[in-house]
């Protein structure tokens, strides 16, 4: 049985993350706030950098380079600003690269929280465990793989159990942690 998805259980949940990322957020905050454009590519290196060992994002260290560089070649900032579905795509669709799907979610969120929830595999997994227990919306398990169908679930997630008062940051805070205590009862993490 999954835990009861109420206010107090969001709050406690993200009241947790905090406590434990306090460090690593804030340090995020000043490197964001240090480069926020995405033109430069030693600025963007940075940034990939440390996002990737700061929110474990995978990505492979021959790969880090390119990925800034590409991130630096193609123009979004307008479309990170507008909150736009399309500079995920961008940023995970990078050939001959494999695709970085939990990072690009992840970069665009830090440039933009309010419009970009958090992909990665705890919030993908507790997406799944509440929509087969709860039936919460309608979607398949290989949906959540398309960065367009994640963000549906998510909202669909947020209206079904009134969570319409808490932003997509605090949301990522929830779908993390009780994504990531599904994964360890499941004996997966």
């Amino acid at each position: 049985m999954l835990p009861t998805i109420t206010v107090e259980l969001v709050q406690t949940e993200c009241d947790a993350f905090d406590l434990e990322n306090e460090l690593i957020e804030e340090a995020l905050r000043q490197l964001r706030t240090q480069f926020p454009h995405n033109t430069e590519a030693a600025h963007v290196f940075l940034k990939v950098v440390v996002l990737n060992q700061l929110y474990n994002t995978r990505i492979n260290n021959i790969d880090v380079e390119p990925l800034a560089r590409r991130i630096a070649g193609i123009g979004i900032d307008a479309l990170l600003d507008q909150g736009s579905f399309v500079a995920v795509d961008r940023i995970t669709i990078c050939p001959p690269l494999k695709r970085y799907l939990s990072f690009a979610s992840k970069f665009c969120s830090w440039h933009n929280p309010a419009a970009y929830p958090i992909y990665d595999r705890n919030a993908r997994t507790c997406l799944w465990a509440y929509r087969k227990q709860d039936k919460f919306a309608k979607f398949q398990e290989q949906d959540l793989w398309v960065y367009a169908d994640f963000c549906a679930a998510v909202t669909s997630f947020s209206s079904h159990y009134g969570l319409g008062r808490f932003n997509l940051k605090q949301l990522d805070k929830l779908l993390y942690r009780v994504g990531g205590q599904i994964l360890q009862k499941a004996g997966t993490k």
